[in-house]
């Protein structure tokens, strides 16, 4: 299986956002609706109303975009065994920490991060595999601010604990390139380090 970092990193956003698409796309439903019955009765102003229809037609937009990032992690979640699925699902979206993980599936702190980082990694592989690779999922998403917020976080701790860890630096290398790369694109209000 061939690893690719970057590719992890959009892993890891997708599986911390995973829990909560389905609730921002109920808020967006919502939002929807008040915009809506707003318009209906305060049409006084022509413009208003066109400018409602532009709002509804945007948020449908993005509450697709979520709709869609929710089946390709499903997709991605549903080709994994039983093992990588189990530790996902505990530590992305129940939210037990390392320790309650340890505890349910009676392993050593050594086996529960291994096993997570090889979940990730095959996670990432059935992503790919969909055809959403890191570009990909850049492209898809360079509009939505919610997630590219998330995909930075991920990046800060995976650098702190790459510049933390014993390990050799080429990775904390690779972090600082991934970085250098969105940093041409996006605006210089993030804090990396």
């Amino acid at each position: 299986m061939k690893r690719n970092l970057e590719n992890e990193l959009w892993g890891k956003t997708l599986l911390s956002l995973y829990r909560h698409l389905e609730t921002m796309a109920n808020s967006i439903d919502n939002l929807i609706k008040r915009i809506g019955i707003n318009s209906a009765f305060n049409h006084t102003v022509y413009n208003s109303t066109i400018l409602d229809a532009n709002k509804i037609i945007e948020l449908t937009e993005r509450k697709i975009k979520i709709i869609n990032l929710k089946v390709l992690t499903e997709k991605a979640l549903n080709g994994l065994s039983e093992k990588h699925l189990k530790i996902l699902m505990l530590y992305y979206v129940d939210g037990l920490n390392y320790k309650k993980i340890q505890e349910v599936l009676n392993i050593t702190q050594r086996t529960f991060f291994r096993r997570k980082e090889i979940a990730i990694a095959h996670f990432t592989n059935k992503l790919c595999e969909q055809g959403f690779d890191s570009k990909k999922l850049f492209n898809y998403l360079k509009n939505e601010n919610w997630v590219r917020n998330t995909y930075f976080q991920i990046i800060n701790s995976t650098a702190n604990y790459y510049n933390n860890s014993c390990k050799p630096s080429n990775n904390f290398k690779l972090l600082k390139l991934v970085l250098n790369d969105f940093n041409e694109v996006c605006s210089n209000n993030y804090s990396f380090f």
